[in-house]
């Protein structure tokens, strides 16, 4: 009986000591971050993509995938883990064929009918694209991806609906934008775009 009381002792100590506990207030209390996202967000974009990043033409990409799938992959693309996917930075020229819902279908000569989504523009896709930010400049996930969010507010909200306003059937455009694609998969040509303008 001494023994299995020691022994139940002896446990109690150690789950007691095993188990931490915050105080709810405490977490409460933690300085939240100071960090501004939409500062950040903002000189990324106007300071960052707009001047430093480089889009390379995207009949020279399809190209180029077309004779050496892998090694275009590697210079052109970027992508934060393994996978087949990888986010490129493009430009295309075309005329306008038609508008719907922010959707702006583009009729390019080297790659035919190419889809730019001027509303519907979220997810990582033009952060990656720009190759200007890295996970390990943040310390959570979560903070890297308000990056995003900023990000593609800005450009959704701020930086095109004047031009797009503008836009009409017919008009010839240069765009420049992300574009997600696979090794693996033929994907259909949507771009999100960081830069809209008319010729």
């Amino acid at each position: 009986m001494i023994k299995k009381g020691i022994i139940l002792v002896l446990g109690l100590i150690l789950a007691y000591n095993s188990v931490y506990f915050k105080k709810l207030s405490d977490v409460r209390n933690q300085k939240s971050s100071n960090f501004d996202f939409n500062t950040y967000a903002d000189s990324l974009y106007y300071k960052g993509i707009l001047t430093q990043t480089k889009a390379v033409a995207l009949g020279n990409l399809i190209s180029a995938i077309q004779s050496n799938k892998e090694s275009t992959f590697k210079t052109f693309g970027n992508r934060l883990g393994i996978g087949n996917s990888a986010y490129f930075m493009v430009e295309i020229k075309g005329n306008i064929t038609s508008i719907e819902d922010g959707v702006i279908k583009v009729n390019t000569s080297e790659n035919g009918v190419v889809s730019v989504d001027s509303k519907y523009i979220f997810g990582n896709a033009i952060r990656d694209a720009s190759g200007l930010v890295k996970l390990t400049d943040f310390k959570t996930n979560a903070d890297f991806n308000k990056v995003s969010e900023a990000l593609n507010t800005i450009i959704r909200e701020k930086a095109l609906p004047a031009t797009v306003q503008k836009l009409k059937v017919g008009d010839a455009i240069s765009v420049t934008g992300a574009l997600k694609l696979s090794k693996k998969e033929n994907l259909e040509l949507k771009i999100l775009p960081v830069k809209i303008a008319i010729n």
